[in-house]
């Protein structure tokens, strides 16, 4: 029963991300895999959002305008 439960938990986990596959985020040329850049800028840039920013710019993605 348990490995049935966790099993749906990361059914549900990875239909969330299909969901929004670049979280507004706009490619440029030559940039590098969308899941790439945002695991290494989300280690790199310790919970501050313009590190992130900047870390996603320096892997070809720009953050769209609402």
């Amino acid at each position: 029963m348990r490995q049935i439960a966790l099993a749906l938990a990361a059914a549900a986990v990875l239909s969330a991300c299909a969901s929004a596959p670049n979280d507004g985020w706009t490619a440029r040329e030559g940039a590098m895999p969308y899941e790439s850049a945002r695991a290494a800028c989300q280690q790199i840039s310790y919970g501050i959002q313009v590190n992130y920013i900047n870390c996603m710019a320096g892997r070809g993605w720009v953050k769209t305008k609402k």
